[in-house]
């Protein structure tokens, strides 16, 4: 129990968690201690059906010579143990091998890509061995070398000197941190793949010495800091392989399997397309309990700890647009991802279902600013729909919608990321304020159709007391009575019909000029999570009181 709770806290570190993967020295296991794997007579379950590009892949594979077992021992971090692996089409391979971290194998992937003028680039190099030597002298001249953050360096040196001939590229800022390595350059800091829309586009002259940008594509994430130091911790470039529509990703993205060890058990999707166990990805059997601890840290401590705490403040929005364009396919079609750790995922409709849930994106909802998706906001949302839900008996994105005519996938694990896009983007007007913050209330959410119509920023509004939004004493008495009613009547068994909706009512904008209300819907905010009927039989006794209020609107006209 010391060591799996010794383990979680370094996981949680910062300053240690991408040290996992690559510092410590690989073991290749022996022949002796092999698994048990699908057999040449096996047949794949009849849910994972073969695809006519898996077929291709199989044939490339008896190219390669790579029986099962013909390397190293079979299991998760090497489920055919072979040497190099087809990958997709066409000319994709991978590397895969196990890695050791104290003892906990978690594993790690080299992509190889061979490019249209047959020459090949490698991506996050793994140690040399003659059979890795080999294979890739059958495949083409290795012409590019690519360690694509911090951490995945740890071999650079080996291949410089392996292939003195070979451009070795690495992420920004590698050169002066691996100040050993015969380093050609850099990917430019901010590189962007042509079809980008947004900051940072980089220059032809920038990268006219590199690979053919057109067909191997980066996008350096150039988003990310280390809380502990102010500084890019990983600093990772990712990279979209056109010919293929293949995604690589090293730290920002893994997949860890499941205890059971079967291919991609771990994700749940709603479409099983081209996926799960076959010829080149069989299932393994049970998973080391170590290897699925660290799952359980990966996914569970440092995903939040990354996405909360790693993104900056000031690039959460470019974050955004980064990982909208890595999902949603306008420019990158993804239909195949591999990661330098865990199982590949293959299949368009599967990646994007991944590549949403992963990101937190939703490719049928539009973009908002990122104040109105960070943590606290959704946070505070929750209250918002779970009280809504409480005292209207409705749920508030089922409302939402239907107030505006959109479509919503209501049940998906991503219903309060949904709901935030959602109010952020309607145009209906929305607002919150809380009782927290001071001795009067003070708006903590406002979405955009409610910013526009009353004149205010974000950073305006989240920091101006409500009363504000009136501009008479005779009008704040008005406004301050409809607020005790909502508030009164939650302690009543019965919700009065009274405070379901007002119309009608004159507020105030930024600018002094005065716009009108109609179809008001007030409703108070309380502190809860899930238990609806506990919370129910607190207020009603009055031993809980609401945290806040608020409102949505059905119409506003401009008076002035």
């Amino acid at each position: 129990m010391n060591e799996l709770r010794g383990l979680l806290l370094l996981i949680i570190c910062c300053t240690k968690a991408a040290a996992f993967t690559l510092r410590s020295k690989p073991q290749i296991i022996s022949k002796s201690r092999r698994s048990s794997s699908l057999s040449d007579d096996d047949t794949i379950p009849a849910v994972y059906p073969l695809s006519r590009k898996k077929l291709v892949l199989i044939e490339e594979a008896k190219k390669l010579n790579a029986p099962t077992s013909s390397y190293s021992s079979v299991g998760w971090s090497n489920r055919l143990g072979s040497v190099l692996t087809p990958a997709a089409v066409p000319g994709v391979y991978t590397a895969d091998r196990p890695f050791y971290w104290n003892k906990i194998d978690v594993g790690c992937r080299m992509t190889v890509i061979k490019q249209q003028n047959g020459g090949l680039i490698v991506h996050s190099p793994i140690g040399i061995d003659p059979p890795l030597i080999r294979s890739l002298d059958e495949l083409g001249e290795v012409r590019h070398v690519i360690s694509p953050n911090y951490e995945h360096v740890k071999y650079a040196y080996q291949w410089a000197e392996q292939y003195p001939n070979a451009n070795m590229w690495g992420c920004p800022g590698l050169m002066e941190r691996e100040a050993d390595v015969r380093w050609t350059g850099e990917v430019p800091f901010g590189a962007r793949p042509p079809g980008f829309q947004g900051d940072n586009q980089s220059s032809a002259d920038e990268h006219e010495q590199m690979w053919d940008w057109g067909e191997f594509q980066p996008l350096h994430i150039d988003t990310e800091v280390n809380p502990f130091t102010g500084k890019s911790f990983f600093n990772e470039v990712i990279f979209y392989h056109t010919a293929s529509k293949t995604l690589l990703m090293t730290d920002l993205f893994w997949n860890y399997p499941s205890k059971d060890g079967v291919t991609n058990g771990q994700i749940s999707v709603n479409d099983k397309e081209d996926f799960g166990p076959w010829e080149l990805a069989p299932s393994v059997g049970k998973i080391p309990f170590g290897s699925t601890a660290w799952k359980f840290g990966m996914d569970k401590i440092f995903y939040p700890f990354y996405m909360n705490l790693m993104v900056k403040n000031d690039k959460r929005q470019i974050f955004n647009e980064i990982a909208r364009f890595i999902t949603c396919g306008d420019n990158w079609e993804v239909e195949t991802i591999i990661p330098a750790h865990g199982d590949i995922i293959r299949g368009k409709k599967v990646c994007r279902e991944v590549l949403q849930k992963h990101f937190n994106v939703q490719c049928s909802l539009p973009l908002v600013d990122s104040y109105f998706t960070s943590p606290s906001v959704l946070d505070w949302l929750q209250k918002m729909a779970l009280s809504y839900k409480l005292e209207r008996g409705e749920d508030l994105l089922e409302v939402i919608a239907r107030e505006t005519g959109v479509s919503v996938n209501k049940g998906d694990e991503d219903d309060l990321m949904q709901l935030a896009t959602l109010c952020a983007s309607v145009p209906l007007p929305i607002a919150s304020h809380d009782f927290l913050r001071a001795d009067e209330a003070i708006y903590i959410y406002g979405n955009k159709a409610f910013l526009d119509g009353f004149g205010y920023s974000w950073e305006e509004f989240v920091e101006l007391p409500s009363r504000k939004c009136v501009e008479t004493d005779t009008e704040a008495e008005e406004r301050q009575k409809l607020l005790d009613i909502v508030k009164d009547a939650a302690t009543s068994k019965s919700q009065s019909s009274e405070v379901d909706r007002y119309d009608n009512l004159i507020r105030v904008r930024k600018d002094g000029s005065k716009i009108l209300l109609k179809g008001v819907h007030l409703w108070n905010v309380w502190d809860i999570r899930e238990n609806l009927d506990g919370t129910k039989a607190k207020m009603e006794s009055g031993a809980m009181k609401p945290i806040g209020q608020a409102v949505w609107i059905s119409n506003v006209e401009y008076l002035d």
